[in-house]
């Protein structure tokens, strides 16, 4: 952390990594399946958000960090903007360009080039085609004494339909003696021989075992789960449905905003709901502390709304 710092952006970038940390992930792989710099994610976990290029990336780049761990991004963004380390963006000044004077060619120029070269085109096209009807009037007619001599035109030749040709007279199928077939012993199939191995089957490993506690949303509750340090291990919105496997570790708390639809499921087994719908639900123990003799009770349901 740099010495000038303010010690709460420390802090939340520091759950940042310790919540990485505990998923056992590596700050270079991250960045690559973000596509984000490696020293933006560094400064993201320092809580040196002065480093990102601009407001737009600061924004981006933490969202998508915390998205990726599993964390309430609006509630990460929401605690670096109240340590003042999230920087507005300035407003953008516009300045529009003065609107150029209008030297285009009147209308007026238009239609009447358009109509001198229509004129042009039609003049033209009548001088060729009353060129073509005058050398048409110059060829003379065939006399009456040299008709007779006029070639007459050829007929068409007459077409000529292809007669199929006859089908071939049915020959009668030869009948040849019938003879018995004796049909030949199937081959011997070659029995493979059997290899004796002393070799042991292969141990299977037993399955997981499942987790001892799960925390389980009947309805829309806002979930928060600490450990003994004070940092984040989850911290997300749950709809009904929604579930997270409490890590067994010593010292965890959860703060819930909705006890009526928070449930803590032991052994498999759901148990009741931590208290009165819409009541803020703190300091609820999950697991007993380090070194505590005997687990802690839970925290009484209902809270402060």
């Amino acid at each position: 952390m740099e010495p000038d710092q303010p010690k709460g952006m420390a802090q939340v970038g520091a759950g940042l990594r310790a919540v990485r940390e505990r998923l056992g992930w590596k700050l270079p792989e991250v960045a690559e399946s973000l596509r984000i710099r490696l020293p933006y994610l560094e400064a993201i976990e320092r809580g040196d958000l002065a480093s990102l290029p601009g407001p737009a990336y600061q924004t981006g780049f933490v969202r998508s960090y915390a998205q990726v761990l599993g964390l309430d991004a609006e509630e990460i963004l929401r605690r670096f903007r109240a340590e003042g380390g999230m920087v507005s963006a300035a407003k953008a000044e516009l300045s529009f360009l003065a609107p150029v004077p209008d030297r285009a060619v009147p209308t007026n120029a238009i239609v009447l080039l358009c109509v001198v070269v229509l004129a042009i085109g039609y003049g033209a096209w009548y001088l060729h085609t009353d060129h073509d009807r005058r050398l048409a009037q110059a060829v003379p007619s065939v006399p009456a004494e040299l008709a007779p001599l006029a070639v007459p035109p050829k007929p068409p030749a007459p077409v000529v339909v292809a007669k199929p040709a006859p089908a071939p007279a049915a020959v009668a199928p030869v009948t040849a003696p019938a003879t018995t077939v004796t049909p030949a012993a199937p081959a011997a199939k070659p029995v493979a021989p059997v290899v004796a191995t002393n070799q042991a089957p292969a141990p299977v490993a037993p399955p997981p075992a499942p987790p001892s506690q799960v925390i389980t949303a009947t309805a829309d509750t806002w979930v928060e789960v600490t450990d003994a340090t004070g940092n984040i291990l989850f911290s997300k919105t749950m709809h009904a449905g929604d579930s997270w496997p409490v890590p067994d570790e010593p010292g965890l708390t959860m703060t819930a905003g909705n006890a009526g639809g928070t449930e803590i499921t032991t052994g498999g087994k759901a148990g009741a709901a931590l208290g009165s719908t819409g009541n803020v639900l703190r300091g609820y123990a999950l697991t007993p502390a380090a070194g505590a003799s005997t687990p802690s009770p839970p925290a009484p349901a209902g809270g402060t709304k």
